[in-house]
């Protein structure tokens, strides 16, 4: 089975900048040592308006992707992430086609 990648698009309530960067060290310190099959994770701001956020999450497959997703323990992490942006993520879900570094 192919890597799954997840992006997702957020903007921050204003004021709210610094807490959605503390959800993510959040969850790598506190999700990822039982997030099975998690590759990887980005998150990064808009140069033009650092409220604007792209994440990028990649998982071994689908399946482990789904896995975590449904848990009890990353819904109530995703909650407190939504608490602090405006609206609900932009999601782009798909396979890793090809990943190429350096």
């Amino acid at each position: 089975m192919p890597p799954h990648i997840t992006h997702f698009k957020m903007r921050a309530k204003p004021g709210s900048r610094q807490k959605v960067i503390e959800m993510f060290e959040k969850w790598f310190r506190d999700q990822r040592p039982s997030a099975r099959g998690f590759v990887r994770a980005d998150l990064s701001s808009n140069i033009n308006d650092p409220d604007e956020f792209m994440a990028a999450a990649c998982f071994a497959d689908k399946k482990t992707y789904d896995a975590n997703a449904d848990s009890a323990d990353q819904n109530a992490w995703y909650e407190e992430l939504r608490s602090y942006l405006v609206d609900d993520p932009e999601w782009f879900d798909g396979t890793l086609e090809r990943q190429r570094i350096g």
